[in-house]
């Protein structure tokens, strides 16, 4: 068995079980239905999602009440006009991480939140209006101050550091983001809401690493069936996944921690979790390319031509 993002390789070359040859029905029913998916190829399940990741919108309260600001943003509009508020008090509203550390799931946020993304299993789709429309809000943001100075370089570990020191209004952050927070400043007075997206409708940037089962002349399988309903068991799975401080893939784990306040915010937003088109053998290729570019469009260069290099870099790569 193996622990890691990616799968599709090793299942394109028949190397692995199929999901439903080493797992109970039960236990194949309690994925998440977009985790189960993403763990796919060509229909079929080969991955076991391990656990879950997502983003959720992290907000300064006190900034908030500073700058008069009665609730979270839902909409592009009111983040707008939110990060401008913020900023007129001395504060930088909203921090954009574009540097090369995370910048795919920075970018995908505002991809997805105008109803884009990268594209799928077959093709990458990175040169598209909706693209395009998110790419230009975030130069928007950018060219009217109300990010972080030099955003086109900024990467995310320093700047949620920077949030979580009071020093910004806004941030997309992660689960673990919680317990950060706890060790390094337990006075801060924060939220957590969903993603604002450009129409307000619901959605989360969701990450899972997978387990995998590889074929050994069927002597191991009864053995790896046996482990696997074992972990994912509620009791078992949820209390490793609370220790690693990430979010169940299963939605019996989700029932079960759905009481903790540090992880509720984000397992209410796991069923409309969008993923990167990991199983397209181009991906690798697409992400390293928004890694490397997309922080020009911080810098004033034109956003349609940066999605244009970077289509081409994953047409290349097709």
């Amino acid at each position: 068995m193996l622990n890691i993002d990616a799968f599709a390789g090793f299942a394109n070359d028949q190397l692995l079980y199929p999901a439903t040859d080493v797992l109970s029905d039960s236990t194949a029913k309690d994925f998440q239905d977009t985790f189960a998916k993403n763990a796919s190829v060509d229909g079929a399940q080969y991955g076991m999602p391990l656990i879950a990741s997502a983003r959720a919108l992290f907000y300064n309260k006190d900034l908030f009440d500073k700058a008069g600001i009665s609730a979270p943003p839902k909409t592009w509009d009111e983040l707008e006009t939110a990060a401008r508020k913020i900023t007129e008090t001395g504060v930088p509203g909203y921090g954009l991480p574009l540097g090369s550390e995370e910048a795919q799931g920075e970018t995908g946020i505002w991809f997805y939140g105008a109803g884009g993304g990268y594209g799928d299993a077959q093709k990458i789709t990175v040169d598209t209006p909706e693209n395009l429309e998110g790419a230009t809000f975030i130069q928007k943001l950018v060219d009217e101050k109300l990010t972080q100075a030099d955003a086109g370089a900024t990467n995310r570990t320093p700047l949620i550091n920077v949030f979580i020191q009071g020093q910004l209004g806004m941030i997309e952050a992660l689960p673990p983001t919680v317990g950060q927070i706890k060790e390094k400043n337990p006075a801060l007075n924060y939220g957590i809401a969903p993603i604002p997206t450009k129409d307000g409708s619901p959605f989360t940037l969701g990450v899972a690493d997978h387990l995998m089962a590889f074929k050994n002349d069927g002597k191991k399988q009864d053995a790896i069936r046996k482990f696997l309903d074992y972990f994912y068991s509620t009791d078992v799975y949820t209390q490793w996944v609370e220790a690693e401080g990430f979010l169940p893939t299963t939605k019996s784990g989700a029932e079960k921690l759905a009481s903790n306040p540090d992880t509720k915010p984000f397992l209410d937003l796991l069923p409309n979790a969008r993923f990167y088109p990991s199983t397209n053998k181009a991906w690798t290729a697409t992400q390293g390319a928004v890694q490397s570019l997309i922080g020009q469009i911080a810098q004033g260069k034109d956003p349609a031509t940066v999605l244009k290099e970077i289509q081409a870099k994953a047409d290349a790569a097709s």
